[in-house]
């Protein structure tokens, strides 16, 4: 196309190159392009740049940037990941993502439940088109509209709107006789005193005790460790999901939690900085003691004839480990708790339902010991109130709908029917 000083009818044209982000400000560029957050940042800033209408004018980077600046790092992949769906939907449907009308919005509600999408997973999206459409200084008048949450409201009576629950990792008979299939006693009891096991009991430990999210848990630095005169420690949490300002709180940490760490760190030479690392496993197989051969005997066509001559003595084989500088992510808590699991079922410490190990597995994640802790606790008898303290929650709600299923073999009818009724 011709350049804007073309004269008209010039024979020579400009090559003009059209920036999708020209009405969407870039991250600023003293930002390291590797950085997992600038990388999310560019990721969201390109998807409401692709569904951005041609008519909106461009926002300030100021305003572009303080929005982000106010978002955790899970916040701003989650909006991305949701944005880049709707954006994909309304590009192939040919419709305007942002502004999105309301009939837009449903109509991707519906595409996405065809496709088996939770009731709550919708809600979430329509919570970040709401965001895209305030980041972008617009009314989001289509996703917060009337139609919009009545078709979420008939989405949930259709689909169901309970969320799945992680599986609960309780800690073990020591501590309730209500226990899920796999305990932390008995995974703790199956890390062995190499530098992977070292890791991983100290990893389980700390994640358990202190009922950790994933984020809390792979942020632990040696710093926020502040060991106690009775050998428990305090743990020091800068920031979490329900505290974005960094006010900061403070969780118990046992006596064995601390000797898991302390073995841990000593192993891995870990003095300052992130705790819980990768670790890197190197083997090299052993080898056979080749007894000595007469020259004469050695074929002609042989290789390593030498080696056949002269003999060689065994080699064992060795494994060395060798602690990452980096923190875990998330996706390696996640394995690293599946992988425990798996090697202790498959060395028979437990036993899950149907013996079907894939089945279970896929019902752990990262939030299975915090989900954990919380029944155990609701289990010796602390109401809502403390866990939620306890376990840096806004609101009990949330505690007790982990235990709600826990709750049901303590209530009335329980207690009154249980010992008539056996």
């Amino acid at each position: 196309m011709k350049g804007a000083g073309s004269p008209p009818g010039g024979s020579e044209q400009d090559i003009v190159v059209v920036d999708p982000l020209a009405r969407i400000p870039t991250v600023s560029r003293r930002k390291d392009r590797a950085d997992p957050e600038t990388r999310a940042e560019l990721r969201l800033a390109e998807a409401l740049a692709a569904g951005a209408s041609d008519e909106l004018p461009p926002i300030s980077q100021l305003s572009f940037e303080t929005a982000l600046d106010a978002m955790a790092l899970n916040t701003k992949l989650a909006l991305a990941s949701d944005l880049d769906c709707f954006v994909d939907w309304c590009m192939a449907q040919k419709r305007t993502a942002f502004p999105a009308e309301a009939e837009t919005i449903v109509r991707y509600l519906e595409a996405r439940s065809r496709k088996k999408a939770k009731a709550s997973t919708l809600a979430r999206r329509v919570a970040s088109i709401s965001t895209a459409h305030t980041i972008l200084g617009l009314d989001p008048e289509g996703p917060q509209s009337r139609l919009v949450k009545n078709k979420l409201k008939a989405l949930r009576r259709t689909n169901g709107g309970r969320v799945r629950q992680a599986e609960a990792i309780r800690f073990g008979e020591e501590l309730s006789s209500e226990t899920s299939p796999i305990t932390i006693a008995a995974l703790l009891s199956f890390c062995d005193d190499t530098l992977t096991g070292l890791r991983d009991g100290a990893l389980i430990s700390t994640g358990y005790d202190a009922g950790l999210r994933v984020s809390e848990l792979c942020a632990v630095r040696v710093e926020h460790l502040e060991p106690q005169r009775d050998g428990s420690g305090e743990l020091f949490i800068p920031y979490s999901k329900t505290d974005q300002e960094g006010e900061g709180a403070y969780a118990w940490l046992s006596p064995d939690t601390m000797r898991r760490i302390a073995l841990w760190r000593n192993a891995a030479g870990i003095n300052r900085g992130a705790v819980f690392r990768r670790v890197h496993v190197t083997r090299r197989k052993g080898r056979g003691a080749i007894t000595p051969t007469s020259w004469d005997a050695i074929p002609g066509n042989a290789r390593n004839f030498v080696e056949r001559f002269e003999g060689r003595p065994a080699e064992q084989g060795i494994t060395v480990y060798t602690a990452g500088s980096e923190a875990l992510t998330r996706h390696g808590v996640n394995a690293i708790y599946k992988r425990v699991i798996e090697n202790a079922w498959a060395a028979g410490v437990f036993d899950v339902p149907g013996h079907d190990i894939a089945a279970f597995l896929a019902k752990i994640s990262t939030h299975s010991l915090r989900v954990g802790l919380t029944q155990d606790l609701i289990a010796n008898g602390q109401d809502g109130v403390a866990i939620a303290q306890a376990l840096r929650w806004t609101s009990p709600s949330t505690a007790l709908r982990y235990g709600a299923k826990l709750r049901s073999a303590s209530g009335a009818t329980a207690k009154a029917l249980g010992r008539v009724r056996n």
